[in-house]
């Protein structure tokens, strides 16, 4: 635009010379008057035999105009030059422009790239951070045990040789523990009074919940069966009663269906009741039926003890599988142990002796000290232990497994006793619910009431003497104190 400008005041400059030369052309075409006065020659006149030329003032005015006409031309042609430079500096101006645009918005991705980078930077430099706290903070840790450690703990032959003998006197120590506990277990004594307790409510002459199924049975023959009965004799009758009593004492269990005493009675009465009917007039069929539904109500009663009584039993007979399987395991550990300490013994001559009897010649705590000062002093030097020799002895190792070993056979014995206590929970539950259910057998129901108050006194000293027999806090107390490496 400037150049424009600059190309137009030459235009206005050029001008009056324009006119200029317009203006003597035309005095040259115009004629010039005759003058009446003779015209004197020009001095300036080409002389004959000389060369003077003086320019015209035609001849300069054209020449003005040439060399005017030429620059207008030049700078008309350099305008369009730099008109069309400008074209194309615009068009590469807009493309600028657009490369610029686009390199804003790739920069405003990058941006917001770098944001997210610096952000996930920044969460990852803060994760490292809080795990070098961590790290830092273990470390402190570890560091100030090691601290609180001495050298001589770890590389000291007197305390390493100290551990490992602590370690094998405690383990007799506990083994002893342990295997009374077992036989407290294997025992079971002591629930022996709680048992008989319940056991006697099978007894058919038994009036502990206010009836005896005896009487209660000859009772129900005389009132719905033998009184009804035509040309029934009394003599006849109080025989009949007489074995009807005799077969509830004194069932015979190899002929009937079912395996509970009581019950197998009631059925061996019922069935001799039925024939007694079927041979005499004057018991009709519904009044048989009235009959056998009272024996019904005794017959579940007896079957309910009885089936508790199964259950009980089928959950110790497992207790007792899995007892059995831990005194195995035992006594292979108590071997391995008893070798060990001492060299000359061989596991041939082991392998036929109990647990109780492994224990009691070899692995006592006195018999285990005994054995541990012959060692000793082998390698007494002037009255002193030598405890780098005696160290390497293998008679005094303690190995990690055999804790663990232990540490198993402590879980087993307390699962085992845990279920052994949960199964007579159970069963101390439901006989009760039993006796409640009496209640319509009973003609005393205050005596239920005190029967059930007296299982539930029997039940808790059962727990209690259990608790001693088995000791599993002294059990525990004794793996305690065996160390840990």
């Amino acid at each position: 635009m400037n150049n424009i400008k600059i190309i137009y005041v030459m235009i206005l400059w050029l001008v009056p010379f324009f006119a200029e030369a317009q203006t003597d052309s035309t005095k040259k075409n115009t004629p010039t008057p005759k003058d009446s006065t003779s015209q004197k020659p020009r001095q300036d006149s080409i002389k004959a035999g000389s060369f003077n030329p003086v320019p015209s003032p035609e001849m300069v005015n054209q020449v003005r105009i040439q060399v005017l006409s030429d620059s207008l031309t030049s700078l008309y042609q350099r305008f369009l030059n730099i008109q069309q430079a400008s074209k194309n500096n615009q068009q590469k101006l807009q493309q600028v422009n657009q490369n610029l645009t686009k390199n804003k918005e790739g920069l405003a991705q990058v941006n917001q790239q770098n944001k997210s980078i610096k952000q996930a930077l920044s969460d990852s430099l803060k994760s490292i951070f809080n795990q070098h706290n961590t790290l830092r903070q273990e470390v402190n840790v570890g560091v100030k045990a090691i601290k609180d450690l001495k050298i001589q703990d770890l590389l000291d032959a007197k305390n390493r040789y100290t551990t490992n003998i602590t370690s094998i006197k405690t383990t007799a120590s506990f083994i002893y523990a342990f295997n009374n506990g077992l036989n407290g277990l294997e025992a079971s004594l002591a629930y022996v009074d709680y048992a008989n307790a319940i056991n006697e409510l099978n007894n058919p002459q038994n009036n502990e919940l206010g009836f005896s199924l005896e009487s209660d049975i000859v009772n129900l023959i005389q009132n719905q069966i033998t009184g009804k009965l035509r040309k029934f004799r009394s003599r006849k009758s109080a025989r009949f009663l007489k074995i009807v009593s005799n077969i509830i004492r004194n069932p015979i269990t190899q002929s009937l269906v079912s395996s509970v005493p009581a019950v197998n009675s009631i059925n061996s009465v019922n069935n001799l009741v039925h024939n007694l009917v079927v041979q005499h007039r004057g018991v009709s069929p519904q009044q048989l039926l009235t009959f056998q539904q009272g024996l019904r109500k005794y017959v579940e009663h007896y079957d309910n003890l009885s089936a508790l009584n199964k259950v009980l039993a089928v959950s110790n007979e497992n207790l007792k599988v899995k007892t059995e399987a831990l005194r195995k395991l035992t006594n292979e550990f108590v071997k391995e142990m008893v070798v060990t300490l001492y060299n000359n013994q061989s596991l041939e001559t082991l392998q036929k002796k109990s647990l109780n009897d492994i224990i009691n010649e070899y692995y006592t705590y006195s018999r285990v000290l005994r054995q541990i000062e012959t060692i000793e002093k082998k390698y007494q030097v002037g009255g002193s232990l030598n405890y780098n020799r005696i160290i390497r002895d293998k008679r005094v190792g303690y190995s990690l497994l055999a804790l663990n070993k232990i540490e198993f056979i402590t879980g087993e014995i307390e699962k085992i006793s845990s279920e052994y206590l949960t199964a007579l929970e159970e069963y101390h539950k439901n006989i009760v619910l039993v006796l409640m259910n009496a209640y319509k057998l009973s003609k005393n129901t205050s005596k239920i009431d005190q029967k059930i108050k007296l299982l539930n006194q029997q039940f808790e000293k059962v727990k209690i003497n259990y608790a001693k027999q088995v000791d599993l806090k002294t059990i525990l107390s004794r793996l305690h104190e065996i160390p840990r490496y």
